[in-house]
């Protein structure tokens, strides 16, 4: 059975503004493609514990740079695989050599010190305690 991108319409639009106005994008942009570039994540809570899971496929560990900072993780990086394929004979070609960067905000105060980072099978999996007593402080707002 078809099912149709709901998205199409929006797809082709970028694209045609991608020809309208190429130097504001780059010659490198791909809008099929831009959107698979931002990592997938999950975020759970594991008793005092944050979990943070993201799929990485494709990527060594050395192409993966995580930051945590007042209450935000950021991951970023990159595949360096593309250059080494540059001038070969594809058929067909849709991996290519992509940066990104991924941040999220926390929802409870964690201890930077205890956050530790393991890679695995293409799953980066970032483990934070949460610091005891502390929720984030926010502020629920009236609407007049």
């Amino acid at each position: 059975m078809f099912i149709p991108d709901p998205y199409e319409k929006l797809k082709k639009l970028r694209k045609k503004m991608y020809w309208e106005f190429p130097d504001i994008f780059g010659r490198e942009f791909d809008f099929y493609t831009a959107e698979a570039r931002i990592p997938l994540a999950d975020l759970r809570k594991e008793k005092n514990d944050l979990i943070l899971v993201v799929e990485m496929p494709g990527l060594h560990k050395e192409d993966i740079k995580v930051d945590l900072h007042e209450g935000r993780v950021r991951i970023s990086g990159g595949s360096k695989a593309g250059k080494e394929e540059k001038g070969k004979g594809f058929y067909h070609k849709e991996r290519l050599l992509s940066a990104f960067s991924r941040e999220l905000t926390l929802p409870e105060e964690v201890d930077p010190s205890s956050a530790k980072a393991k890679y695995e099978d293409g799953i980066l999996e970032i483990r934070m305690k949460i610091k005891s007593g502390q929720k984030k402080k926010g502020k629920q707002l009236v609407i007049r």
